[in-house]
């Protein structure tokens, strides 16, 4: 494996990270899991995918890095699951208004540098890592 494979591996692991560690950490509070004004169903539900999604970074990052599997459908899949859970979330934030969807909750995590959310940007750099990190792992050379 060359450099620039280890280095895209490396970026992928992070976009990674971001979507299956994240999470949990930001969601199993009084924001949003434990918020006594959601509805149970709808905290159901954020406990629900923040369980699916770190599964699915597990399986990811052992695709990665595990020597027992074949590394180029390896990577592919890795990044196949991350453009879902990553892809899943941006397509979200783009057709929410149609459910009457909103990226935050006034008892949430405020928006940050000029009403940007912070899973909307920080998603969207993961997003980018492993897209970057996908065609640089891909490289012959």
């Amino acid at each position: 494996m060359t450099t620039k494979q280890k280095t895209g591996k490396i970026l992928m692991t992070v976009a990674t990270i971001i979507y299956g560690f994240i999470p949990p950490i930001a969601d199993f509070n009084k924001t949003h899991a434990e918020n006594p004004l959601w509805p149970g169903h709808a905290r159901f539900h954020v406990v629900w995918q923040v369980i699916i999604t770190f599964g699915v970074a597990l399986l990811s990052i052992y695709l990665l890095w595990s020597k027992k599997t074949e590394r180029v459908l390896s990577i592919r899949i890795s990044c196949i699951l991350g453009t879902i859970v990553l892809g899943g979330f941006l397509s979200n934030s783009i057709i929410a208004h149609l459910y009457g969807g909103t990226l935050s909750d006034p008892n949430g995590v405020p928006p940050i540098f000029s009403n940007i959310d912070a899973n909307l940007l920080i998603f969207f750099f993961g997003f980018v890592l492993l897209l970057i990190g996908y065609y640089m792992s891909r490289l012959k050379k």
